[in-house]
C-alpha cells in the first residue's frame, strides 16, 4: 500500500529551509527599503524646488528656501514687502543633510538658503541628501536657470 502525503521529518525540513532563506532575505529588503525612502525624499526636495521657482516666475516674487540640517527640514517663504509664507517639509529618519554647498542669498536669512527670482533664476547651490547606508543624492539648483537636476552620489 502506498503512503499520500508528506512525513512529518519532510514538513518540517521544508519549514526550516523556508525560515533561513527568510533570514538572509530581510536584511537586503531592510536596506531596499531605506533607499527607495531616500530616493523618494530626494524627489520630494527636488520637487519642492521646482514648485517654487515656478512660483517665482509665475507670480514675480522672490521665493526663499531654507536649509536646517540640524532638525532636518527645509522651509519655504515667500518676500514681499517682509510678508513671510512658510511651508515645512521634515525629512524621514534616517535621512541627512550631509554636504550643502550654497552660496550667500541676497536677503538676510540665517540659514543656508537658495533663493528663485522672478526671471527664473536663483542663487544656485546644491544639497547632498545621505543615509548610513547608501551615499545619497546630490540635488543641484543652477544659478543661471534655477533648473533643478538630481543626480546619485
Amino acid at each position: 500500500m502506498k503512503d499520500k502525503g508528506f512525513s512529518l521529518i519532510e514538513l518540517i525540513i521544508v519549514l526550516v529551509l523556508i525560515g533561513l532563506s527568510l533570514s538572509l532575505v530581510t536584511p537586503s529588503l531592510s536596506r531596499f527599503s531605506k533607499t527607495i525612502e531616500l530616493r523618494a525624499a530626494a524627489k520630494n526636495v527636488s520637487g519642492l524646488l521646482r514648485y517654487f521657482r515656478s512660483e517665482a516666475v509665475q507670480k514675480g516674487r522672490v521665493y526663499q528656501v531654507l536649509f536646517d540640517p540640524d532638525l532636518r527640514e527645509i522651509r519655504t517663504r515667500g518676500l514681499e514687502l517682509a510678508e513671510e509664507r512658510g511651508n515645512k517639509y521634515t525629512l524621514p529618519d534616517g535621512v541627512q543633510m550631509r554636504e550643502m554647498k550654497i552660496p550667500s542669498s541676497q536677503y538676510p536669512s540665517d540659514f543656508p538658503t537658495i533663493e528663485f527670482y522672478p526671471n527664473g533664476g536663483s542663487n544656485g547651490g546644491s544639497v547632498l541628501l545621505g543615509s548610513q547606508d547608501h551615499k545619497g543624492y546630490r540635488i543641484k539648483v543652477h544659478f543661471l536657470t534655477g533648473m533643478v537636476e538630481v543626480e546619485e552620489g
